[in-house]
C-alpha cells in the first residue's frame, strides 16, 4: 500500500471511493489506527467487513491485540431502513465511525426510488450530525456516473477520496 492514505480529521465527513482490495486495506489500516488510540465503531452495510484481516492487522501492530480488539464495535445493517437507523443510534456518541457500503442497502429495489432517496437524505442528516462529534469515513466501492445516491453522499463529504482500478497491462506485439 503505497499510496498516500486519506486522515481522518476530527469533525469531519470524508467519502473514500476505491476497489478492492485496496479499500480492503485502507479500512484494515484505519481501523487499527484508531483502535490502538480508543473506540471506533464499524457500521457495515455491504456485509463485507473482514475481521480475520483486522485481527492480523492488530496482532503485527504489537503483542497487546486484544485491548484494540475489545474498542472496537462492529453493527450491520440489510436494509436501507436498518442502516438508517443505525446512523440514528450512534450519531451523538462522538466515537470516529466508519461506514462500509452504505450504499449496498439502498439497492433494494422492493423498496420504491423515492422511499429510499428520503431515506438517503435522513442518512446524510444523521452522518452530518455524527461528524460534528468525531471523524466519520464512508467507503464505497466505485459506483457508476452519474449514480443519484453517490452524487447525494459527495455533495455532504468534506472531502471525497477516490482511487482508481489499475488499469490491465497489454501485450506489445513486434507486428
Amino acid at each position: 500500500m503505497r499510496q498516500r492514505l486519506p486522515t481522518l480529521s476530527t469533525g469531519s465527513l470524508q467519502l473514500l471511493v476505491a476497489p478492492n482490495p485496496f479499500r480492503q486495506q485502507v479500512v484494515t489500516h484505519f481501523i487499527a489506527e484508531l483502535a490502538q488510540k480508543g473506540s471506533v465503531q464499524v457500521l457495515d452495510g455491504g456485509n463485507r467487513f473482514d475481521v480475520l484481516r483486522l485481527n492480523r492487522e492488530l496482532r503485527s501492530r504489537g503483542r497487546d491485540f486484544y485491548a484494540p480488539l475489545k474498542r472496537i464495535r462492529v453493527a450491520r445493517a440489510f436494509t436501507c431502513y436498518q442502516m438508517v437507523t443505525l446512523l440514528e443510534k450512534n450519531s451523538g456518541e462522538g466515537t470516529p465511525t466508519l461506514v462500509l457500503n452504505p450504499l449496498t442497502t439502498f439497492e433494494d429495489e422492493s423498496v420504491p426510488f423515492p422511499e429510499r432517496l428520503r431515506l438517503l437524505e435522513t442518512a446524510r442528516y444523521w452522518l452530518d450530525r455524527a461528524a460534528r462529534r468525531a471523524p466519520v469515513m464512508l467507503v464505497l466501492h466505485p459506483r457508476p456516473e452519474g449514480d443519484p445516491f453517490l452524487e447525494r453522499l459527495g455533495q455532504s463529504a468534506d472531502r471525497v477520496w477516490t482511487f482508481e482500478k489499475a488499469p490491465s497491462p497489454t501485450q506489445l506485439s513486434y507486428l
